[in-house]
């Protein structure tokens, strides 16, 4: 329910109020409108449902624009539209139109129960639960409405009505309707036996285990159901039905199908010899070792049986009956089939001499050493025997009988046959002189570093030999004799040939100046700035350069940069900076000016200083109606006040100049229409 007060305005009445000597002002005098009897407010209001706070109010507004409204006194807003209000309340509705016109509406929210006369109707279905299992469940389905979630025994609601996971036992279910309505039922879940009427019989296949071990094993297979799991010995159960590993003895064997049904049973094992009957025989043939040495070998092969192992003296079984590395003695050779039978033979190794009646000889080439380096070689050979290898001052035998970086002295070269037989020769190596005779001469180019950098070279050849290496200042030996990046200074330049022989030159750079015989030219294009736009910075100087290459440029001192371009500039003298490639510098000063007034612009800012030059107007310090000429850019900005209120008398602004001044004549009426076709700027 809803009733309308009086409606309160203000009639603002139009007073002509005598106007004293007003001197000429182009100003807009906006009239405010009076209120009258056409603004009105009408609402409408939704009822809340029962015991919630969801009730709407509704209103609309005519008469006038930029209608706002207000609830009890709250913050007004452009929608008339408020929800989430109480019921059995009266709510102060205020609208208002932008002339500040209001109207108030009193409305009062009542309230509904939305589940009045409706009846719920829920059914329930059910699974039982398996024994000792919760894997029951409930499902339930509503009538009587729409939308409805549900709960059991007063849990969260869902929107599914499917409760699964369920011990036996009695459960509530409730059913809730999209508007809140509930209806509720009563079911119990009970127990069921999965096994009933099924049995499940337990078949095996078993291997007898051999005497005093733990090999035998036990296959079980299973009727009465699908997807058995098997256990032994009331163990943990697993999907093969097959156990291994098994001693002799009794075993119990469960198989149980998917749904948990069992049988069971037992079986017993016993013991096996599989060596009864069965003689492993053992073979061998020896290689003696040599005297003093370990490299005899013993080579078993054994009947009775397959899959043979070999174990000497006790020791680890391996595959192969092969056992080298023996030194003269007794050994015991025993071989096992893969029954683990076994069979034993005892073998005598004695010793023999490989280098009776041999004898070594040792030869050698040699290479002297250069004096004070270690390059001498010695090359030696040796008859006597084959696969020969050599040693050096009692060092590690090699393959090769070649010994390189050699001093000068006397060396004893060793050789040794492949039966260890021995052979040696004293062998001296003396210094040589490489550079008798030789002189190594270094010539040189240079480039002069620039002054202050580190960008000056030094190539270097040499004679005197080949294969010539190079030096800088006793730094290491490359290949190439060029050197870069040097600044000024006295540098030694080194050549060492593949002799080792050496000769060197001294050299000096000097710093030479790139710039002095650089002239650069700074050409600067201006743009100078535009008044009363926006930005006000809009003036630029865009830079040329001639003279060198790679320019980049500042101003004022700032940071170099690529771009030529300086934009954004305020009237003002600016210093521009140009350097090159080389560090090359040039300044010169530019100045960025303010552009001159456009014809047109002159004579209307003439004719508003001519005409509006008395007290209590818009210039000379004068704030008349919030306008001020005294600057150019505010006669810009307000052009279309004054033509308004000086040329087209528009209706609803003051005709200027005021008295007792005169009216504008058709030719300054002309002035201003001029500039404002032309686009009413600065600049026209």
């Amino acid at each position: 329910m809803f009733m309308k007060k009086s409606m309160s305005y203000k009639l603002i009445s139009l007073m002509v109020i005598a106007i004293t000597i007003v001197q000429f002002a182009c100003k807009h005098e906006i009239p405010i409108p009076p209120c009258d009897g056409n603004f009105s407010v009408t609402a409408t209001q939704t009822p809340a449902t029962l015991n919630q706070n969801n009730g709407t109010i509704t209103a609309t507004a005519t008469g006038g624009s930029g209608f706002k409204y207000s609830l009890n006194g709250g913050t007004y807003q452009d929608s008339g539209y408020f929800t989430g209000l109480e019921p059995f309340r009266n709510y102060n509705l205020v609208g208002k139109n932008s002339s500040g016109c209001t109207d108030t509406v009193v409305v009062q929210i009542g309230s509904y129960d939305p589940c009045q006369g409706v009846v719920i109707n829920v059914t329930l279905t059910k699974t039982d639960a398996s024994p000792n299992q919760t894997n029951g469940s409930v499902t339930a389905t509503a009538t009587g409405g729409t939308g409805f979630t549900y709960s059991i025994n007063s849990g969260p609601f869902q929107t599914s009505g499917i409760f699964s996971n369920l011990a036996p036992g009695d459960y509530t279910v409730a059913a809730k309707s999209a508007t809140g309505c509930i209806g509720t039922a009563v079911i119990t879940v009970g127990t069921n036996n999965p096994c009933a009427g099924i049995t499940v019989v337990v078949s095996t296949t078993v291997v007898q285990p051999t005497s005093g071990q733990s090999n035998g094993s036990i296959t079980a297979s299973a009727t009465g159901g699908t997807g058995f799991t098997y256990s032994l010995n009331n163990g943990a159960f697993q999907t093969s039905g097959t156990f291994g590993g098994l001693a002799a003895g009794n075993y119990t064997i469960t198989a149980k199908n998917s749904t948990g049904c069992t049988g069971v049973t037992t079986v017993a094992l016993s013991n096996n010899n599989p060596c009864a009957g069965i003689t492993v025989t053992v073979t061998t043939s020896v290689v003696q070792p040599t005297t003093n040495q370990s490299n005899g070998s013993i080579t078993a092969t054994a009947t009775g049986g397959t899959g043979f192992t070999y174990s000497i003296n006790n020791g680890a079984f391996q595959a192969s009956g092969t056992f080298t590395g023996l030194a003269a003695g007794n050994y015991t050779i025993t071989a096992k089939n893969s029954n683990g039978c076994t069979g034993v033979t005892t073998v005598a190794l004695g010793n023999s001499n490989p280098c009776a009646g041999i004898s070594v000889v040792v030869t050698a080439t040699t290479v002297n050493p250069t004096i004070g380096q270690s390059n001498g070689s010695i090359t030696a050979s040796a008859t006597g025997g084959s696969g020969f290898t050599y040693s050096l001052n009692n060092g590690a035998f090699q393959a090769s009988g070649t010994f390189t970086g050699l001093a000068a002295g006397t060396y004893t070269v060793t050789a040794k046959n492949s039966l260890g037989c021995l052979g040696s020769k004293q062998v001296t190596l003396i210094e040589v002189n490489q550079c008798a005779g030789i002189t190594v001469v270094v010539t040189t180019t240079t480039v002069n570093p620039t002054q202050g950098q580190s960008n000056g070279s030094i190539t270097a050849s040499a004679t005197g030999g080949s294969g010539f290496t190079y030096s800088l200042n006793n730094g290491a030996f490359q290949s190439s004799g060029t050197f870069t990046g040097l600044a000024a200074g006295t540098y030694t330049v080194t050549a060492k040939n593949s002799l080792g022989c050496l000769g060197s030159t001294q050299v000096t750079l000097t710093a030479t100046n790139p710039c002095n015989t650089v002239n650069i030219v700074i050409t600067a294009v201006i743009v100078h700035t535009t008044p009363c736009v926006t930005p006000t910075n809009n003036g630029s100087i865009t830079v040329t350069a001639t003279g060198s290459t790679g320019f980049t440029y500042n101003i004022n001192g700032g940071a170099y940069q690529a771009s030529n371009v300086f934009a954004n500039l305020n009237a003002g003298t600016y210093l521009i900076g140009v350097k090159d490639l080389n560090g090359c510098t040039k300044t010169q000063s530019v100045v960025v000016a303010v552009v001159p007034k456009g014809p047109l612009f002159t004579n209307v800012r003439n004719l508003i200083t001519t005409r509006c030059s008395g007290s209590g107007c818009h210039m000379n310090g004068a704030n008349a109606a919030g306008y001020n000429f005294d600057t150019d850019c505010n006669v810009v900005v307000k052009w279309d006040q004054i033509n308004k209120t000086c040329v087209l008398y528009t209706n609803g602004w003051v005709k200027m100049p005021k008295s007792p001044q005169p009216l504008l004549t058709a030719a300054e009426k002309l002035i201003i229409t001029n500039w404002v076709n032309a686009g009413h700027k600065y600049t026209d």
